[in-house]
Formats: C-alpha cells, structure tokens, sequence
C-alpha cells in the first residue's frame, strides 16, 4: 500500500479524482490532520487548495499502469471553465516485483479537537459577482476601510453560514488562523437549485481549512478563534477570483482581562518593527547598507530572538480560564469604529 498526499493547485480546476474503470477502494485518512478513522472511497471531491492523505493499494495491479484522472464536472458539482487534458493527473507504473508490506489501515486515527459546540449563526457571508467583481458581503479587498467584515473576540467558538449566489461558479473558500467543523451543506433558493445538500463521509469527521462552496450551496463551518487576535484573511482560493477582490478580512480581538501578558504580541499591523522602512535604490543594487549579508543576517538574528508564537501553552491557559464562567459575550473586549478598524494604534513593550 502507498500513502499518496492529494493537492489542489491554486488555479481553478475543482475534481472528483480518481479513474472508475477500477473501482478500487481508496483509504482517505486525513486533509487538516487526520480524520477520526479511515473512510473507503472510489472518489474524492477535491477543489482548489483542499488537501487529502490517502492510501491505495496497488497490489492487485502489478504490472500494469494506472491513471489518476480528473473528472471535470465532477458528477455536476464542477461548473468552471476547463482546458486540454486537465483531465490528466498522473500515471503509477507498477512494479510487477512484489515487495513485502505487512501495513494495515487502522480502524481509529484519533480524536479529533473540535471547537466546542456552539449555536445560533453569528456571522453571514455572501461570495457574489457585482459589475464585474468578485465580492464578499458587497465588498472587495481593494476597499480598504470596510474588508473587516467581522470583530471576533479571542477564544470565542463562532458559527459563520457561508453562502454561493455568484451564478454558476464555485469557490473553494479558505480561512486563515482556524480550523473548522462542517455543520451542514445545503441547496440555495429553490430559483438557483444545483449544488449538493448533504456533507461527504469524510468532511463529516475531521477539521478542515478550505470548503468547497459550490454552485448555490450554502454551508455552515464552526472555529474556534483562537489562540491567536490579529487580522486575519478568508477567501476564495481561486487565485482568479482571489486576485479580483474576493477576499475579506476578520478581527480576532484582544481581550482586556486576558489575565496573561504577552511578549510576543504580533497582531499590530503599525508595530514599527515590522513596517515598511524607506530605502536606497543604489544600496539595493550594491548590496550595502541594510541589504548587505552582515545586515540581512543581523535581521533575522532579531525575529530569531523574538519567539514568535513561543508562548502557546501559556496562551491557551489563560484563555480557557478567561472564558470558564460561561458568560463570554459579557467579556469586555477592545472598542472599534464602525468600519471596523481600530480607535489609534495598539502597541506593547517587547523583549528582545
């Protein structure tokens, strides 16, 4: 048996993967970690930047060659525009030596940490086409004063509804920061019917960081927003749409009474480490000056003996505590305008 990961490239082919013409079973184990067991497939929905494991076994095959080929539609799911031979993935030329291999599929991968469960919808976002852009809520990254389209206070458990109204495209939807849970998949208005209603086996028992919203589809997703505040992007990651507008941003925003001082604190875009810095163009084009090696080197020295990230347990302790009496809607966090961007610059003391 082989263990094959499966990627999507950032273009915009979507793919229900695999040739049918041998209709053997396919052991799918994990996309954003593992999965909390092994699930049989002949097929695998895979859009733009979803990722799988997978184990195949060949053995039945020695000798011969196998096609990983492309479905292009997808049984109907696919609707986007395709091209010569993206039909063709890949070729396994089989050895017709046979090896020893005594590996099994284990019946349990692990447990998987979901969020914790949550209700109600918080946040709805509508991935749309207007006057020739591609938008999120009627707003495209370009606009810079309103593509935060959402506050989220840190270590909050949120439930967002994720809806496809752009005709007949589809877009493999990216978060960044979490990993989330798929609640529900189902079918538009009953005027733009044509996506699924009903979640994959393998989507129903594991985290993911990219959905694939189809042609009308609406889905809910569950995160956890933590442990990190910050800004942070969700998108379509087709790199077509992408590049056109459709991408936003969230907010995970600082608690007041986190009860744990950080040092190591980057969620400040106009921290002054890390902002752009005027330049010479003729010490670029010598190397001198701060891009000289001995300056480069210097520089990395400094992020080095900043520890990004390096306080993680500590982090996750004080948040858990800040949100155990149950009541985190009542906790205080930082105050914004109403578009969304904050009242003066945050900054911390660091150590260095």
């Amino acid at each position: 048996m082989a263990t094959l990961p499966l990627f999507e490239a950032d273009l915009f082919e979507e793919r229900s993967l695999f040739d049918h013409r041998f209709d053997q079973t396919i052991y799918l184990l994990g996309t954003l970690g593992l999965l909390e067991r092994p699930v049989q497939v002949t097929d695998l929905k895979n859009a733009v930047a979803e990722r799988y494991e997978i184990v195949f076994d060949f053995s039945a095959y020695a000798g011969q060659s196998i096609e990983l080929r492309n479905d292009q539609q997808a049984n109907g799911i696919g609707t986007d525009a395709e091209y010569d031979d993206t039909d063709k993935v890949m070729k396994f030329v089989v050895s017709g030596t046979a090896v020893v291999d005594p590996s099994v599929v284990p019946a349990a991968l692990r447990t998987v940490p979901y969020p914790a469960s949550s209700t109600g919808i918080d946040h709805h976002f509508r991935f749309h086409r207007s006057r020739g852009e591609w938008l999120i809520n009627g707003v495209g990254f370009k606009d810079v004063a309103n593509r935060i389209l959402a506050n989220v206070p840190r270590g909050k458990v949120e439930i967002w509804e994720l809806e496809n109204s752009s005709g007949k495209w589809t877009h493999p939807v990216h978060m960044h920061l979490v990993a989330f849970k798929l609640l529900s998949r189902r079918n538009g208005p009953a005027r733009a019917r044509g996506g699924r209603d009903f979640i994959e086996p393998y989507e129903a028992i594991g985290l993911k960081d990219v959905v694939w919203l189809a042609k009308n589809e609406v889905v809910l997703v569950e995160a956890h927003y933590a442990p990190w505040n910050g800004l942070y992007m969700f998108h379509c990651h087709n790199l077509i749409h992408e590049d056109n507008d459709m991408m936003a941003a969230f907010n995970v925003t600082q608690l007041q009474n986190l009860g744990y001082n950080e040092t190591t604190d980057f969620s400040d875009p106009l921290d002054p480490r890390w902002t752009a810095r005027p330049f010479s163009q003729a010490d670029f084009a010598a190397r001198e000056g701060p891009f000289a090696a001995q300056a480069i080197g210097e520089r990395v020295q400094q992020v080095a003996r900043e520890q990004p990230y390096s306080e993680l347990p500590q982090v996750e302790q004080a948040l858990e505590q800040a949100w155990a009496n149950g009541t985190p809607q009542k906790r205080h966090v930082e105050k914004y305008k109403s578009n969304g961007m904050v009242h003066g610059a945050r900054h911390r003391r660091f150590v260095v």
